[in-house]
C-alpha cells in the first residue's frame, strides 16, 4: 500500500516530539545530580576538620657510659717461620723420608743423599790422622833423645833446634789431619738432610734419583703456630699516633683475628711490631700481629680482619645511630630532643667516633635529655609526639 505525503507528516512530528522530551528529561537529571553534589560539598566544607593524632615514636634519655672504640683492619697472614730446606753437598738424592703435608719435628729426617764418596773421604782423613800421629811420635822421640844429649854437652844447639822444629811441624800436621776428619764428617752428616725447624713440610722440589748440587731447594717447612698477620693503615688515621697502634715487643697491643666465614669466634693475640717508616707510595704504616694457631686452621696468605681497641672514652654520651638526622647545614647532623610537654625540637650535634655501644656525641646534648631514637620520618620541629610505651595497645 502507498502512503501519501499528508499521511507521513504527523508520524515524523511525533518522533521529533519524543526525542525532544527525552533530552529535556536527561538535562533535568543532570541538573539535579549537580545540585546534590554541590550540596554535599558544601556540607563537607562546613564540617569541622579531623585532627591527626600525634605520631607514636620511641623516646630515650641520653646517658653517659665508658666506651671503647674498636677499629677493624684488613691484613694477610704469614707463617711465623718459613725455611727452605736446601742441599749442602752435591750428590744423588736417594730417598725422601717424610710425607708431604705432614707436621715434622725439628731434627726429623727428610732426605738421604748418596754418602759413599764422602764416607771414603772420611776414612782417608782418619787414616791420615794415624799417619801424622806416627810421624809426630817419631819426632817426639828424636826430640827427647837430642835434648838429653844436649844436656850432656854431646849434641849441638843446631841439632836441638832442628829436632824441636821437626816435633812442632809433626804436631801441626796432626791438627791439620784432625781438621780434615772433622770436615769430612760434616760432609757425611750433610748426606742426611734433617728438618731445621718444626712445622708443616711442603711438597718436595726434587724427586729421588736426581743429581742435586749445593744450594738446590729440596722442600720448604712452614711453622704456622703461632700465625702472623700483617696489616696496614693510613698514616692519616686519627688513631695512628696513639699507643695501641704503636706496639713494641715489650708493650704489645691486644688484638683479635677474624678469619674464615665464622667471625663469631675471634682468635685473641697481640700486635707487637710497627714499621718505623711510612710507605711513601701509599702513605700507610705496616703493623704485625701474632696469634695462636694450634690446630693450623689459619693458613698463610689468607685475607683476614684484625680488630683492635684503639681508644677509650670514659663517661661519654652515646646514642643510637638511628636517632641521627641531617642538620640544617650540609654535612651536619641533628637529633630531635623532646621537651616536658612532648614537643620536639631539632637540635644540632657534633659527632665523635662510632662504637659498639652506639654513636658518641661530642657536643650538643646533655645527660638526661630525652631524644627520639627512631621513626624520624614522622617528625618535624614543633610538633607534639606520643612516646612509645612497650606493651601498650596501638
Amino acid at each position: 500500500m502507498l502512503i501519501s505525503t499528508a499521511q507521513q507528516i504527523p508520524a515524523r512530528y511525533a518522533a521529533i516530539t519524543w526525542a525532544r522530551a527525552m533530552r529535556q528529561t536527561t538535562l533535568a537529571v543532570i541538573a539535579l545530580g549537580s545540585m546534590a553534589m554541590n550540596m554535599a560539598s558544601a556540607r563537607a566544607e562546613n564540617a569541622p576538620a579531623k585532627k591527626m593524632p600525634p605520631p607514636i615514636v620511641p623516646v630515650a634519655s641520653v646517658q653517659t657510659q665508658d666506651v671503647t672504640v674498636y677499629e677493624t683492619y684488613t691484613g694477610t697472614t704469614e707463617a711465623h717461620r718459613q725455611v727452605d730446606v736446601r742441599a749442602q753437598i752435591e750428590g744423588i738424592l736417594q730417598s725422601r723420608a717424610y710425607t708431604e703435608g705432614d707436621t715434622v719435628k725439628k731434627g726429623a729426617p727428610l732426605f738421604v743423599i748418596d754418602d759413599r764418596p764422602y764416607v771414603a773421604v772420611l776414612k782417608e782423613a782418619q787414616a791420615n790422622v794415624l799417619s801424622t800421629q806416627a810421624s809426630m811420635n817419631a819426632a817426639q822421640r828424636d826430640w827427647n833423645r837430642i835434648n838429653t844429649l844436649f844436656g850432656k854437652g854431646v849434641s849441638s844447639v843446631k841439632d836441638r833446634d832442628d829436632a824441636q822444629s821437626a816435633l812442632e811441624i809433626a804436631q801441626a800436621a796432626v791438627k791439620v789431619a784432625q781438621a780434615k776428619v772433622t770436615a769430612a764428617q760434616i760432609n757425611v752428616d750433610y748426606t742426611h738432610v734433617n728438618a731445621p725447624i718444626s712445622g708443616i713440610a711442603g711438597r718436595r722440589s726434587v724427586a729421588a734419583g736426581n743429581l742435586i748440587k749445593v744450594g738446590d731447594k729440596l722442600a720448604q717447612i712452614s711453622d704456622i703456630d703461632p700465625i702472623q698477620a700483617v696489616l696496614t693503615t693510613s698514616a692519616d688515621n686519627a688513631y695512628t699516633q696513639l699507643p695501641p697502634l704503636n706496639p713494641t715487643p715489650a708493650n704489645p697491643t691486644p688484638a683479635e683475628l677474624l678469619a674464615g666465614h665464622d667471625s663469631t669466634k675471634p682468635v685473641v693475640g697481640e700486635l707487637n711490631y710497627r714499621a718505623v717508616s711510612v710507605d711513601p707510595n701509599t702513605n700507610s704504616v705496616t703493623l704485625r700481629g701474632v696469634f695462636p694457631n694450634p690446630t693450623g686452621a689459619v693458613k698463610p696468605n689468607e685475607f683476614v680482619r684484625i680488630r683492635v681497641a684503639v681508644a677509650q672514652f670514659p663517661q661519654a654520651l652515646v646514642i643510637p645511630q638511628t636517632a641521627l638526622t641531617s642538620g640544617i647545614r650540609p654535612g651536619s647532623y641533628a637529633v630531635f630532643t623532646v621537651a616536658a610537654n612532648n614537643t620536639v625540637t631539632q637540635t644540632p650535634v657534633e659527632l665523635g667516633p662510632m662504637s659498639d655501644q652506639g654513636q658518641i656525641i661530642h657536643s650538643g646534648l646533655k645527660a638526661g635529655e630525652r631524644i627520639v631514637t627512631d621513626g624520624l620520618v614522622k617528625l618535624r620541629p614543633g610538633i607534639t609526639i606520643e612516646p612509645f610505651r612497650p606493651g601498650a595497645k596501638p
